[in-house]
């Protein structure tokens, strides 16, 4: 029943020019990197002049993200497509932030904090984005639509569909009734069945091609360590694949 559903929707998708939608990533996470190496990222994103990116600083605290703020303010960006907030010290001021200074209109959140937030936050809820994580538990009791929908982990989904955990059909289920406005973009190991945040061969996105069209949205960040230059190789790579995918 998920299956056809998901066909039936995905039929009448338009064709998707994922080059316009991809967008290089400035990342605080660990998992093979210090997260500092954002510095490094940052100093690639001004060496070749990108003025459009995603932002996540996840893992950083109160007093850590101001820093990497003022780097921003001194650099080449414009626009920020996408944060990826932390919940649980996010203040108003910094939401004002990126939606005044970078002209960033989607957030998104973590299942447990999707709740706290709508209460939090009310002038922003339009631009609240839901993330699923693939650990069979879903944590919030609202439904995405009551905020901005879907900002859909690629690889938490398909981490949930090879799992058989509940996330997968949760995100079915509501195809028909909640926008999918942003994703992020990573690696895949097929061994572990998880996410991965650095990536070591481009075939690591090949699971990308096994995902359905609806679910991609207009703003896809790329949540990788790895340097820019990767990111934009990687970059060239999914869009070959993804545009050949979906190609009407």
């Amino acid at each position: 029943m998920a299956l056809k559903k998901i066909k039936q929707i995905s039929k009448g998708h338009k064709q998707i020019d994922f080059e316009k939608r991809i967008f290089v990533g400035l990342t605080c996470t660990s998992s093979r990197r210090k997260k500092e190496h954002w510095r490094d990222q940052l100093r690639e994103i001004n060496k070749l002049g990108i003025k459009e990116i995603s932002f996540f600083p996840t893992t950083l605290n109160p007093s850590e993200r101001p820093v990497v703020y003022r780097e921003l303010e001194k650099s080449c960006v414009k626009t920020i497509k996408l944060v990826h907030i932390r919940g649980q010290d996010f203040t108003k001021k910094e939401m004002d932030y990126f939606f005044n200074r970078f002209n960033t209109r989607l957030f998104n959140c973590h299942e447990h904090e999707f709740d706290m937030l709508y209460k939090k936050f009310q002038s922003y809820r339009k631009h609240f984005v839901l993330e699923l994580n693939y650990d069979g538990v879903i944590e919030n009791k609202l439904e995405p639509n009551k905020m901005n929908g879907f900002c859909i982990d690629f690889s938490h989904i398909y981490s949930a569909k090879e799992r058989h955990k509940m996330e997968w059909d949760y995100m079915v289920g509501h195809l028909k009734d909640t926008k999918f406005h942003a994703n992020h973009l990573n690696g895949y190991t097929k061994r572990r069945k998880r996410d991965l945040h650095f990536v070591t061969n481009k075939n690591q996105f090949n699971y990308l091609t096994k995902l359905p069209a609806c679910i991609f949205s207009k703003v896809i960040g790329m949540e990788l360590e790895n340097t820019i230059s990767k990111q934009l190789e990687f970059k060239k790579y999914i869009v070959k694949i993804l545009n050949r995918k979906f190609k009407n």
